[in-house]
Order: C-alpha cells, then sequence, then structure tokens
C-alpha cells in the first residue's frame, strides 16, 4: 500500500519536472534572435495552377443551337474544260423576187357546160411573171393548152376537141403562212385571180335549147373545125419551194367562160412545173 503511493507520488513529479522543463525553453526560445544572412539561398516556391472547366449542358424545348467548330480545312482545285461550239451560220432562205419564167404540166377537167360531151385530158402551160420583193403582190401573164378526152356517148359528135387559154393574172403571196412554218421554210402559197381569153375547136358543148341530142344524152352543139374565141375569168391557189433561184410549184385553177345559147363553160387545170428567177 504504501509502495503504491510512493510510485503515484514519483511519477506525478516526474510530470511536473517535464512540463515546467517545457515552459522554460519556450521562453527561451522566444526570446532568443536567430541570426538571418542575406547571402543564403532564397526558398523555393513552387506554384500550381489548377483550372477547372464546368460545362453546363441547357436544352430548351424548339431551341437549336448550332456549334461552330474550327477545323481543318482542305483546299480542292477543280479544273473547268470550257470548250465553245461556233455554230454555222443558218442557209440564207431566199423567197420568190424578180422577174421569173415558168412552164409546167398537167390534167385539165372539164365542168359546166363542157361536162357531159367531155372528159379530162393532158395539159401544158407556159408562164411569164414578175414579184415584188417588198410586197406580197405580183403580176403573171400565161398560156394553157389543153386536149379533152372524148366522152362514149358523144364520141361520134366530135373529133380531137383543142382549147388554149391566156390569161393575165395578179399573184398574192401569202407571207404570213410561211412565217408561221418557221425561219427555215422555203414553201410559199399564193393566190391568182385575173382575166382569161379561151380559144376551142372541135369542142362539144352543151346548149340551153335546140343543138343534136344523142339518145339518153342532153343536147350538145357539135364542135366545129373553126376556131371559137371568148373572155372569161380564172382564179387559183398554188404554192411554190424555192431552192436557190429555182422554185417548183403546183398550182389549180378554175377558168370559165360563157358562150352564147349554153350554160358556163368551166374547166380547173391543176399544173405542176418549175420557175427560174
Amino acid at each position: 500500500m504504501k509502495t503504491a503511493r510512493a510510485l503515484v507520488c514519483a511519477v506525478s513529479g516526474a510530470a511536473m519536472l517535464v512540463v515546467s522543463a517545457g515552459t522554460v525553453m519556450a521562453q527561451a526560445r522566444s526570446t532568443t534572435r536567430i541570426p538571418i544572412s542575406k547571402e543564403g539561398p532564397a526558398p523555393r516556391v513552387d506554384t500550381v495552377t489548377v483550372t477547372v472547366y464546368k460545362t453546363d449542358t441547357l436544352r430548351l424545348q424548339g431551341r437549336v443551337d448550332t456549334v461552330t467548330l474550327r477545323g481543318r480545312i482542305d483546299t480542292v482545285r477543280t479544273t473547268v474544260m470550257v470548250h465553245d461550239t461556233v455554230a454555222p451560220p443558218p442557209a440564207v432562205i431566199r423567197l420568190p423576187n424578180g422577174f421569173y419564167l415558168g412552164l409546167g404540166g398537167g390534167v385539165n377537167a372539164p365542168a359546166g357546160a363542157l361536162y357531159n360531151p367531155n372528159s379530162a385530158g393532158p395539159a401544158g402551160q407556159l408562164q411569164l411573171g414578175w414579184q415584188s420583193v417588198n410586197q406580197p403582190f405580183g403580176i403573171r401573164v400565161d398560156g394553157n393548152y389543153g386536149k379533152f378526152g372524148e366522152d362514149a356517148l358523144y364520141s361520134g359528135f366530135q373529133a380531137d376537141p383543142e382549147i388554149v387559154n391566156v390569161s393575165a393574172d395578179v399573184t398574192l403571196n401569202l407571207p404570213w403562212f410561211t412565217h408561221a412554218l418557221g425561219l427555215s421554210s422555203r414553201f410559199t402559197p399564193y393566190l391568182l385571180g385575173g382575166g382569161t381569153y379561151t380559144t376551142f375547136k372541135n369542142l362539144p358543148i352543151r346548149v340551153e335549147s335546140g343543138g343534136t341530142q344523142p339518145a339518153g344524152g342532153v343536147p350538145i352543139a357539135v364542135g366545129t373545125n373553126e376556131w371559137q374565141h371568148n373572155g372569161g375569168w380564172n382564179v387559183g391557189l398554188g404554192g411554190g419551194v424555192m431552192w436557190g433561184r429555182t422554185q417548183i410549184f403546183v398550182e389549180s385553177r378554175l377558168m370559165a367562160f360563157h358562150p352564147d345559147n349554153t350554160p358556163q363553160a368551166r374547166q380547173f387545170p391543176t399544173i405542176v412545173g418549175i420557175n427560174i428567177f
């Protein structure tokens, strides 16, 4: 018992001595100056910079944000070859112009007072004309020769009829129709009309009264071997296609004359021919 109490007292005393010694040493350290030399090395300072990036993503309904990223730009060079094509100038289209001489052939069909005793026959035509360069009008003089065929019912009253028509006409080109076909069109339609002087022989003609009437036929005036003459008129339609200074044409006309005691005598010559300008 005494021994334990003596041990506690010894430990307590030692502890008090340690605390007292620490206090004395602290006081001695705070009052003692530490020499500082300027020549000594400067203390090292390390700086660490820390950057923190915070990315917030905000989504708004209906809004579209466009983010442009600067990246690599590649340059591509493209070589384009341009070939210029030079088209040849269009061919010059020549329309009827100036004086011309023409001839042609075809068929002549009888009508009116000539219809019953005659049938269609061959025809030929020769013409001289002039066409204005600035106006659609022109003039033309032509001679038409035809031979009608014989109708079987009246063949005993005729022999080899002949008819000649000489006409002086005004021609009218239709340029609006040519232009409607395009710039490359060479086709030119035309109208013509004027007076006709007709002469004939051996030509039977139907008459209104008298004359000779075969069985089952109509009364006719029998043709004679002498040339007979009558004035009349003509009107027609034609068209031509140009190649250089040459025109190929086709036309059909109504020619009429009126002998005494007969209905009107009519003929329809259709001619295909060529004009040289």
